[in-house]
């Protein structure tokens, strides 16, 4: 298993600025490990989420790199993503490519 260099971290927060389930659902509730609620854009809480390309990769984790990576909060990234928010995320992922 590959981690996540600090700077590729870096750059998908700078480059997100928020949860990006945020983005997708504005109904969303950012929470922290905790429970408690907080701002969409509260970078310092947020944690990177790998997203692969297509469907059919469950159980391989995608690659760590920018192209592959979301800013999501502690309870975006422990829950189930359903299938409509991973199609935003590659949707987004695919808009934002460097």
């Amino acid at each position: 298993m590959n981690r996540v260099r600090g700077s590729d971290r870096a750059y998908v927060m700078a480059r997100d600025g928020m949860c990006t389930l945020y983005r997708f659902d504005h109904r969303h509730v950012c929470r922290d490990p905790f429970g408690r609620s907080h701002a969409p854009t509260a970078v310092p809480l947020l944690s990177i989420e790998h997203v692969h390309d297509g469907y059919g990769m469950m159980g391989k984790r995608a690659p760590s790199d920018p192209a592959h990576m979301v800013a999501l909060c502690h309870h975006a990234n422990t829950s189930v993503p359903s299938k409509e928010a991973r199609a935003f995320f590659r949707e987004y992922l695919m808009s934002v490519a460097r």
